[in-house]
């Protein structure tokens, strides 16, 4: 069976439109709320399985790169959590065992547990001191995760650069904290 040449495009596009649209309800304050709160804490944990994992783990290589202490609970030079830190976790359904099960532990160790995903009533955000909303939809699972994940990750990013500003992370001490051992 050959492919519709523009298939691949049009999936990209389609995409886009779906984040796009995501994009529009996102509550603004809530990021600018989350860089405040890093900026202000001594460590910050950050979780999610799969492709959320994957968009925990970037947020929390960013955090490193602007001089942050951040780790991905599990790995094993993670420190414990304490009352002053912050563990942000990443679920699209908020039903995720594994992303669940560290947030109820990083709350009942004293941490502040901040949420995103997509749906206000899931598990994870009744354990959650805050829940961000990321309004995702999908004619699929499929569709409705990736849309969650990119959308989530683009507004993370954008947390980032926010907080390299507010920190006056300049190129050269961004260089610095860049993996040099690969």
């Amino acid at each position: 069976m050959k492919a519709d040449k523009d298939a691949v495009k049009n999936a990209v596009f389609e995409s886009l439109k779906l984040i796009n649209e995501t994009l529009k309800f996102i509550n603004w304050k809530d990021f600018t709320d989350l860089a405040d709160m890093i900026s202000k804490v001594k460590i910050t944990f950050v979780v999610g399985a799969g492709r959320s994992g994957l968009v925990a783990r970037s947020f929390g290589m960013r955090l490193m790169h602007a001089g942050l202490q951040a780790y991905i609970p599990g790995e094993t030079i993670t420190p414990a959590i304490h009352k002053d830190d912050l563990l942000v976790a990443i679920s699209c359904t908020g039903e995720t065992g594994y992303t669940n099960y560290l947030a109820k532990r990083g709350k009942e160790h004293g941490g502040k547990v901040i949420t995103f995903t997509s749906d206000e009533n899931s598990n994870l955000a009744r354990i959650a001191d805050k829940t961000f909303i990321v309004p995702a939809e999908g004619k699929n699972i499929v569709l409705k995760a990736a849309t969650f994940e990119h959308t989530t990750s683009i507004c993370l990013d954008a947390v980032f650069n926010v907080l390299k500003d507010r920190l006056k992370i300049d190129l050269e001490t961004y260089k610095q904290k860049h993996a040099n051992l690969e």
